[in-house]
């Protein structure tokens, strides 16, 4: 046992996500170079917000800043995501949630079409193999 064991701590207050982590200036900043950088031939960039500091507060004050757009897809694939384009054009809230829709990430992705959207190309080979079957088994 050390010395320190026998000072008392006292916890005061409890943390309820009010705070603010005072990223959000920075993200912002971010989120500005990766738009300049998709105007100039760059590639989208994707920023993981549950992978920073960022609490309840400062993903209002975000959404707040960001606005809304005029597009929302939801993707129902083992669990929802929700895409929703912000006031920003090329600026995106993609939501990841599982079965039980608890959420699992947060996305700010700067794109033209969030990669959730876009149709992998086996999948368009694959509905178009169904419309050909479809097509031949129908009467005239």
């Amino acid at each position: 046992m050390s010395g320190l064991d026998s000072i008392p701590v006292v916890v005061e207050g409890e943390f309820n996500g009010d705070a603010r982590t005072h990223n959000l200036k920075p993200l912002m900043l971010q989120v500005e170079q990766a738009i300049e950088d998709l105007i100039n031939g760059g590639a989208g960039t994707i920023i993981d917000l549950t992978a920073m500091p960022f609490s309840d507060r400062d993903e209002e004050d975000l959404r707040r800043q960001l606005g809304r757009g005029e597009v929302a897809a939801t993707v129902n694939a083992f669990g929802p995501t929700l895409v929703e384009e912000t006031a920003l054009p090329g600026v995106w809230l993609v939501e990841h949630k599982d079965a039980e829709e608890r959420r699992l990430t947060l996305h700010l992705e700067v794109c033209r079409v969030p990669a959730i959207l876009v149709v992998p190309e086996e999948d368009i080979t694959e509905g178009l193999e169904s419309l050909r079957d479809a097509n031949q088994t129908q009467e005239t």
